[in-house]
């Protein structure tokens, strides 16, 4: 991700909706009942009412982002996704060995973090959305990451596991280096991560 940011002063109720957004994330991560979920809910709390940043001429997720709030499985927090749709910078994840044909497919944003719109050294925070019928490849990273379903299900395999439909509301715990993937059938996915421990980003590699 970038770092090259820009202050960017919120309209008052711009900035209720975002704080909004990172205080039921952080009611979500409290439920995961693990250390890197507490720090993350940490770096959450904290954030609230902080300067806010963007990183200029970033991407546009709104009809990808659309698509997937409107699913009937949609999580209540997919509404407040949507009402800071506009305050979100995108960008399409990439990694060591991701096709670019799966990167155009999946479109991030950190929200709390080293990267994010609001800075924390403790914990990455962060949404990903991704058109259905993608297959993320087996990768591992640094930092032990757990993903929230917001909406749509997607099928994960983790470790040795057979891959298994993870519903939302689901939490999907991926302990630091430990082989993972995930793939969309018929319907987009958004769901929120949260990296602990080592946040370093280029750690992140596919299996090969």
């Amino acid at each position: 991700m970038t770092t090259a940011f820009e202050t960017y002063e919120l309209e008052p109720g711009a900035r209720e909706k975002f704080d909004l957004l990172l205080g039921e994330l952080a009611r979500a991560y409290e439920a995961e009942g693990r250390l890197g979920g507490d720090e993350a809910v940490t770096a959450l709390k904290s954030a609230i009412g902080r300067p806010f940043r963007r990183r200029p001429g970033r991407l546009d997720a709104g009809p990808l982002l659309e698509a997937a709030c409107g699913l009937a499985n949609a999580l209540p927090i997919a509404r407040r996704v949507l009402e800071c749709a506009s305050l979100l910078d995108w960008e399409c994840w990439e990694g060591t060995g991701l096709a670019e044909d799966i990167s155009s497919n999946l479109h991030t944003t950190e929200l709390v973090g080293p990267d994010g719109h609001i800075y924390a050294e403790s914990a990455r925070v962060g949404l990903l959305v991704s058109e259905r019928g993608t297959d993320y490849p087996i990768s591992s990273h640094s930092g032990e990451e757990t993903y929230l379903v917001i909406a749509g299900v997607a099928e994960w395999t983790v470790g040795a596991q057979d891959y298994t439909p993870q519903p939302p509301g689901s939490l999907v715990h991926h302990p630091a280096w430990v082989p993972h993937g995930r793939r969309t059938a018929n319907e987009p996915f958004l769901g929120a991560w949260r990296w602990s421990g080592d946040l370093d980003l280029s750690s992140f590699s596919v299996s090969e």
